[in-house]
This record gives C-alpha cells, structure tokens and sequence, in this order.
C-alpha cells in the first residue's frame, strides 16, 4: 500500500513539472465555458463543452476572446427565429442610428493582446489576426473523426459573407506541418458566432460548430427563447431591421463593400459575461 501511494505521488508529481514547461500538455481536450445573457430583468445561464480535437484553433480563438473579457456586455445584434447572432457590437438606447448598435472595434483591441493565437497569415507572413474557416468548404478534412454538427444550443462561429474577395492568404492545418494558400473569405472570422435555436442535428459544411450545449441547461435555453417570444408577441414594435456596413476596420476590405442587415431588439439581448471555468 505505501508503494502504491508513493509511486502514485511521483506520478502526480511528474504531471506538475511537465505541466510548467509548456501549456499545451496541461490543456484538457473539453474546455468548458458558461455565458450568462440578460433580458428583460431575468438572467440566463449557459453551460458549454469545447471540443479542442475538432475545432482546435477555433477553440484557442474564442477562449482566448472569452478570458480577455472581450464579449462581455456586448448584446444579440441580430436575432432570427432558428440563431441568436452576437460577439461584434455592444447596445446604446441613446443611439438614434443603426438600432442603438455599437460595433466593437476587433482589431483595434486584439492586436494589444498578449499571445494572441494565431492561425491565418498575409502572403508577407504578417498575422491578419482573423481565424481559419475550419470547416470542409474550406478544404478541412479530419482524420481524427467527425466534427461537431449543429443542434439545439450549439455555437458556430460566424463570418461575414466576403464572397466577392478573391484575397489569398495562407492558414495553420493541425494536420499538416505547412502553411496552406486558403481564401481569405473562408478565414476571415473575428469575433461573431451565432447560438443556434434549431431543433434539428445537421452537418455544416459553411462554418465551424465548436462548442455544445450541456443537456442540463436545454431549459434554460428554453425558456430564454419562450421570453423572446412573448416579448415580441407583446410588442408591435419590439424589433427593425437595420443594414450597416461591416467589418470596416478589416485589413482586406479594399475596394470591397460588405453590408448586413440585422433584426435588432428594442430591449436587447444581452451577453453579461462569458467565464472559461475549465481550460
């Protein structure tokens, strides 16, 4: 018994000091991530698993956003019925333009980071600090298994359609050891990603699902969609759709003019905070 535990403490002890020379042995492969979202007075709490295996670099993106404290306070800019879309602007009532829309300004604010993870390069091997498109219509095969489908809670990370840039720029594989030449419309995310609503499991061959609602908090969920519903079933006015130029601060906007139009809520829907509580 006193050898078991012995060799038990070395072993322990090993896993510490291998964990001091570099972060990426300490990583566990299911990072999770709690988003409280505000509205109407209540608060609502969203449990979610990572799936660093599939989405590796999406990953590192949005815990590396999350623990920086870059989505908090920011608000659902765009709300559709299947897809909560946040993570690009903030809500001010006293904003008569754009639906009190607020964009935060990524690059201006990611560049101070501090190892900031990298995965999409210019061809002068300048970091563009957007993220490669993991996902098979942009070339990403998996040997490793099947990613992650979208379903009911699931987060996607969201691009805004560049499909008329014929930019190239080259991207990090976790399965290859070179650079591959990529489109920069497929690698060109920031900061968005969409909650999906959607009762159906389905493949997404457009975008990246890299992090799955904990089945304990599908009520919670539940019943922020249930308090939408009635919101804007009580209110005539509860919502406008707004188009606004996006992206403009993007290093490849160019010539290129991007435009969205979002349906944004009168009361907004807003992300309180979003806490890594596992890395």
């Amino acid at each position: 018994m006193k050898l078991k535990k012995l060799v038990s403490g070395i072993l322990a002890t090993t896993a510490i000091f291998g964990c001091v020379g570099t972060l990426t042995a300490c990583e566990t492969a299911h990072p999770e991530v709690r988003i409280t979202i505000a509205f109407e007075g209540e608060e609502y709490e969203l449990n979610y698993t990572l799936y660093r295996k599939f989405a590796p670099a999406t990953t590192a993106h949005f815990l590396k956003l999350a623990e920086e404290g870059y989505y908090d306070g920011l608000c659902v800019h765009d709300y559709a019925d299947s897809r909560l879309y946040t993570g690009a602007y903030s809500y001010d009532a006293n904003e008569d333009d754009n639906g009190g829309l607020v964009y935060k300004k990524y690059y201006e604010i990611v560049k101070n980071y501090e190892n900031f993870p990298i995965s999409v390069y210019t061809e002068d091997n300048e970091p563009t600090y957007t993220l490669c498109g993991e996902f098979s219509d942009n070339h990403f095969e998996w040997e490793k298994g099947e990613v992650k489908k979208e379903e009911y809670g699931s987060l996607t990370m969201f691009y805004t359609d560049k499909s008329t840039n014929d930019d190239r720029i080259s991207v990090d594989h976790p399965d290859s050891d070179d650079r591959l030449a990529r489109d920069y419309k497929d690698n060109s995310a920031t900061s968005q990603f969409f909650i999906s609503l959607t009762s159906t499991t389905k493949s997404n061959s457009k975008y990246c699902t890299f992090a799955l609602l904990e089945e304990d908090d599908v009520e919670v969920l539940d019943d922020l969609k249930e308090a939408i519903e009635a919101y804007l079933s009580d209110n005539d006015e509860g919502s406008e759709d707004v188009t606004l130029d996006v992206d403009e601060d993007d290093m490849y906007v160019g010539e290129y003019k991007y435009q969205a139009t979002y349906t944004v809520l009168a009361s907004p829907i807003t992300i309180k905070t979003v806490e890594v509580t596992k890395t």
